[in-house]
């Protein structure tokens, strides 16, 4: 059953398997422009596109410094070269952004079929794959422009280059193996040093992931030797020592980022207030998000831990952390869950080999079982609600989504922001009593014009577009309805806009930058 990773004997499934995990996660790229929380917004899309264009709103992270611009930095670059190719509207941008985190998504799970592969043969490795391309918590958040996105790739990715070191079976061979093209210029301190560095990466992009770094560190010194770990972590420590020097170079302070993100959460509890949830919290969601056929992983997790218990480990580490901590959110466990598939898909090989079956009925039983989760998961994935992964949302009527389901949530609004934006006469857009969080913001909107969260008399004068929720009405007679979007409505007026009134664009932690009137 073990296959040596060096042996490719399959490595058309490889990337047929690849290209499957991509697919749906790049049609909801394209086809949904909703967002789930505020943070895949105006942690990552809204910084990108204020470091690119000049403009866009600012969250309280972003004032006082408690976030690194490594990942805003990237996706300006991105955006810029997106612009260069003539994209020149919010959704066209986002899109292109969206469909970047779907490609590091679909290129996470490649090191993990290898793995697969390596531990529990073919069966392991068509059973990840069929499942990971359907598995409803990673669609969720597969797509979207997430921290814990771009983690999971670098996690992933070191822990395979790390397969002959106590993450995997002995052997060099394996090192060799992960960078072909690079040949034996590649000995095994510089594969340690290149894995180091990417849970370095991982661990910058989401401070969290050094809870893995850590776990992983403690494994190869145990199971290889401790020189080996020191190499690692010390390629780990360069690129930690970069990110600070980052945030030296952002924030006046070394280091700044850190500290300002671990005070306000571990000392001063403001995670908190975003809600406080009990120590059964993920496997409550788990279960809830993606239904009963996780049970038949769980049971493959365990079945596997003889095998996989390197891996596993540290992945079950890092939720029984979470679980500790008061604050818990579904999305922070993505960096983990390609490792929990990959060891319930090698446990589940491992029972299947166990039949006292000749070969071809093995065959189909596995080909059974791979279908009937598919099946089960891919049904499930179309009906997830907000409150199975764990988030209570407003009522439309108060500015919730008009759907409970994750899927297109805010799809609205968003597009017609960009519908706004791509007018050439635009001079304000006023969306009144919308919470700002819950917006695409100037990164769909994409135009350097104020935005007013009010309806009185003098922001409608300083705005010549409104955009109108479910249930309200614009009792204007000025503006006429010029697209709708469901129960949205975008309206327009002719004339110019009257400068803004001072505050207008005050909304708590949220304010816009580099706009002209705010």
């Amino acid at each position: 059953m073990n296959r040596p990773v060096t042996s490719n004997p399959h490595r058309w499934l490889w990337f047929g398997l690849c290209a499957a995990i991509l697919v749906p996660r790049a049609y909801l790229a394209i086809h949904d422009q909703g967002m789930i929380w505020a943070d895949e917004i105006f942690q990552t899309l809204e910084q990108g596109h204020r470091l690119a264009f000049g403009y866009g709103f600012v969250p309280w992270e972003f004032k006082v410094g408690a976030r690194s611009w490594l990942l805003p930095g990237v996706i300006a670059g991105v955006m810029k070269l997106l612009a260069f190719a003539g994209v020149g509207s919010g959704a066209g941008l986002a899109i292109g952004l969206k469909l970047l985190f779907a490609i590091l998504s679909a290129a996470t799970l490649y090191p993990m079929l290898r793995m697969a592969e390596a531990w529990g043969g073919v069966f392991a490795l068509v059973l990840l794959g069929v499942v990971a391309s359907v598995f409803p918590a990673g669609l969720i958040y597969g797509s979207r422009a997430m921290a814990e996105v771009a983690s999971a790739l670098f996690l992933a990715w070191g822990l395979w280059l790390l397969w002959p070191w106590g993450m995997g079976r002995a052997g060099k061979a394996a090192a060799y193996a992960v960078l072909p093209a690079l040949g034996g210029r590649w000995n095994g301190m510089r594969v340690l040093v290149l894995a180091g560095v990417l849970f370095g990466l991982a661990t910058v992009l989401r401070y969290q992931s050094g809870i893995l770094l850590a776990a992983v560190l403690i494994i190869v010194a145990a199971r290889r030797s401790v020189r080996a770990a020191a190499v690692v972590a010390a390629g780990a420590a360069v690129v930690l020592l970069l990110g600070g020097l980052l945030d030296w170079a952002t924030w006046g302070r070394p280091f700044q980022s850190v500290v300002a993100y671990l005070r306000f959460n571990l000392v001063e509890g403001g995670a908190n207030q975003w809600g406080i949830a009990k120590r059964g919290f993920y496997l409550r969601v788990l279960l809830a998000t993606n239904g009963p056929a996780v049970l038949i992983l769980a049971v493959g997790l365990i079945a596997g831990l003889r095998r996989t218990w390197p891996v596993a480990l540290p992945a079950l580490l890092f939720l029984g952390v979470h679980s500790a901590i008061p604050h818990k959110e579904l999305r922070f466990l993505y960096p983990v869950l390609p490792m929990l598939l990959l060891c319930a898909a090698v446990g589940l090989a491992v029972l299947l080999a166990k039949l006292p079956f000749p070969l071809r009925r093995r065959l189909a039983a596995t080909s059974a079982l791979a279908l009937a989760l598919f099946v089960a998961f891919a049904v499930v994935a179309r009906h997830v609600t907000f409150a199975d992964i764990g988030q209570r949302m407003d009522a439309y009527g108060f500015g919730g989504p008009t759907s409970s389901l994750v899927w297109r949530a805010f799809d609205e609004r968003n597009r017609l922001f960009d519908q706004a934006g791509n007018h050439a006469d635009i001079c304000g857009l006023a969306a009144p009593t919308m919470n700002p969080y819950w917006t695409g913001g100037y990164t769909y909107l994409h135009r350097r014009v104020p935005i007013l969260w009010t309806g009185s008399r003098r922001d409608l004068d300083a705005a010549n577009y409104v955009l109108m929720g479910p249930g309200q009405r614009l009792d204007d007679a000025r503006y006429r309805s010029l697209a709708k979007q469901g129960d949205y409505v975008l309206y327009r007026r002719e004339g110019a806009c009257a400068r803004p009134t001072l505050g207008s664009g005050g909304f708590g932690r949220l304010i816009a930058m580099g706009v002209p009137g705010l």
